[in-house]
């Protein structure tokens, strides 16, 4: 069984119980989780027409775009010619195995081009950077569809 609260005491459990709702109040209202704005919605259309232009699969809504890479590319500009990123996307372009099976493949150059398009239009300076990283890159048209 808890022990009684004492009667001089209970004021500041109220004080802290209105300072705690105080600052979840002050929170959801600075909270800015939308990234929507004038700037990433036409930067979304720019991407969805080089998609096309390319013959590459489009998003249904631009709204994924958006919220994925904002106005500035998120996480594929955030350093996208270091060593750590460029070696996370080669890792990715293996057999799907794990451990022993694991095994490089020719990947499409389908996601290269996807990738390279994405650079260019949120990130442009940091586009020749990154297609030198990737000329060596064997490619082919493995995926079908």
């Amino acid at each position: 069984m808890s022990t009684p609260v004492p009667r001089g005491d209970r004021w500041i459990y109220w004080a802290l119980a209105a300072i705690l709702i105080l600052l979840a109040i002050i929170g959801l209202v600075t909270y800015s989780g939308e990234k929507s704005d004038q700037a990433s919605q036409q930067k979304a259309a720019e991407l969805t027409a080089k998609f096309r232009a390319a013959g590459l699969p489009v998003p249904h809504d631009d709204d994924i775009l958006i919220r994925t890479l904002g106005d500035d590319g998120g996480a594929v500009c955030d350093h996208p010619d270091e060593s750590l990123r460029r070696a996370l996307f080669f890792d990715q372009l293996t057999n799907g195995a794990d451990f022993v099976g694991r095994r490089p493949i020719i990947g499409d150059r389908r996601l290269v081009q996807g990738e390279l398009l994405i650079i260019e239009t949120y990130c442009p300076d940091k586009l020749q950077d990154v297609r030198d990283d990737l000329e060596d890159l064997k490619t082919d048209d493995v995926i079908k569809g």
